[in-house]
């Protein structure tokens, strides 16, 4: 392929990744426009949770961080009145928040968002992904989101996204990146089996790091910790999907059960159910990373519109892979629609509830040419790759859609 044929299909795509984020950029200017106009503590959004969680870990004061009243208290005497603010990590995430928290509340997330945008660069340059890739994905409308919230989803698709892309190369690292992604677990219900099964390896030091990382916050913070993680902030995020309160919190949900929330309770707990014990299964079949990607958000009851960064980088593996293959029929509408949707959501969110719907209709776009048939080294030549259901080929690239 010449030079020129080459160019083209990136300048197309660096047009659609620069329109897309456009949503993000006015977003940002708002936010930009409240700081410089005394609301300082509404634009730090769920950055002032990432920094008052670390500050009152490091300052012994974890009482206030398990006691509601007293939290909204102690934020509000900082920035003056503030929408609803509740601590929701396990406290093996005070380790990360209380790294940064030696500096001020702003510099504190500014320079999480940098590392951790950062560590998913590092990731995806060590799975050989190119600069043209890392770059699409580092200014996907999701991670543009995940930005402007302040929030972790750069840093959890680093860890999952990298660590399964890394799984087949370099097992031990790409392990211990799921394991440490456990600070989010909601978001990793699918990989346990998947890796028992699929890299035995990654697994071990996947539950490796999961304990150490367990074991250091116990260290640092001691069993209250751990206490008010299980008798406050679980059932507090537990009483958000029960009660869709606070609206705050409930009103963002994106995921099966939220869909299915309208119907009540029970059948939308049972439809979540369900999802996410198919998610399971079927991930333990798959050696696709993109749809393993998309189990992980379709299986987790808590999902928000930055949480779509890990479906996102599905989206630019399948797009990486199609540039070769070829495109099915709308295959390029629904690919733009799971990308730009993360960026509009904000302005337009009457069509967050239709996010599972692209989900699955992405899932069925990343198994496209097989991706769940069983591997049967019987049937596959022993030199070339085997294209057909059923059979086993060489090792495939660790982003790849291919069944291998």
């Amino acid at each position: 392929m010449n030079q020129n044929s080459q160019t083209s299909p990136r300048l197309k795509l660096g047009l659609v990744v620069a329109l897309c984020a456009l949503p993000s950029c006015f977003e940002a200017f708002a936010i930009l426009w409240g700081q410089r106009h005394g609301l300082a503590g509404k634009a730090l959004r769920d950055g002032l949770d990432f920094w008052a969680g670390g500050f009152l870990a490091l300052n012994h004061q974890l009482p206030i961080l398990f006691d509601h009243t007293a939290y909204q208290s102690f934020l509000e005497g900082i920035y003056g009145h503030l929408p609803y603010h509740l601590w929701s990590y396990p406290p093996n995430y005070l380790l990360l928040a209380a790294a940064f928290d030696w500096l001020s509340p702003w510099h504190a997330v500014f320079a999480f968002d940098a590392s951790s945008l950062i560590l998913l660069a590092l990731a995806l340059r060590l799975a050989k992904k190119s600069w043209w890739f890392t770059a699409a994905v580092l200014l996907a409308p999701a991670s543009l989101e995940s930005v402007l919230e302040h929030q972790n989803a750069a840093l959890l698709t680093a860890l999952i996204g990298g660590g399964l892309l890394l799984t087949q190369t370099r097992p031990r690292l790409g392990g211990i990146l799921i394991g440490l992604a456990t600070v989010k677990p909601q978001l990793g219900l699918v990989l346990p089996l998947y890796l028992l099964r699929r890299a035995p390896a990654a697994f071990a030091y996947a539950a490796l790091a999961a304990t150490l990382l367990a074991a250091a916050s116990l260290y640092a913070f001691g069993p209250a910790a751990w206490n008010g993680f299980i008798h406050f902030t679980s059932p507090a995020m537990s009483n958000v999907l029960l009660t869709g309160q606070p609206h705050e919190f409930s009103g963002g949900l994106i995921s099966v059960f939220a869909l299915a929330r309208p119907l009540g309770l029970h059948p939308a707990l049972l439809i979540q159910a369900a999802v996410t014990l198919a998610a399971i299964a079927a991930a333990t079949q798959t050696r696709s990373i993109p749809a393993l990607l998309i189990l992980s958000a379709l299986a987790s009851p808590y999902l928000h519109d930055y949480d779509l960064l890990a479906a996102a980088l599905a989206v630019a593996l399948i797009v990486e892979t199609r540039m070769a293959t070829g495109f099915a029929p709308f295959e390029p509408v629904l690919l733009f629609l799971a990308w730009f949707g993360p960026g509009l959501l904000p302005w337009a969110p009457q069509y967050a509830h239709g996010a599972p719907l692209v989900l699955l209709l992405l899932l069925a776009s990343a198994w496209r040419r097989g991706g769940v048939a069983p591997c049967d080294s019987s049937q596959a030549p022993p030199v070339s790759p085997a294209s057909s259901a059923g059979q086993c080929p060489t090792p495939a690239p660790p982003g790849s859609t291919a069944p291998g």
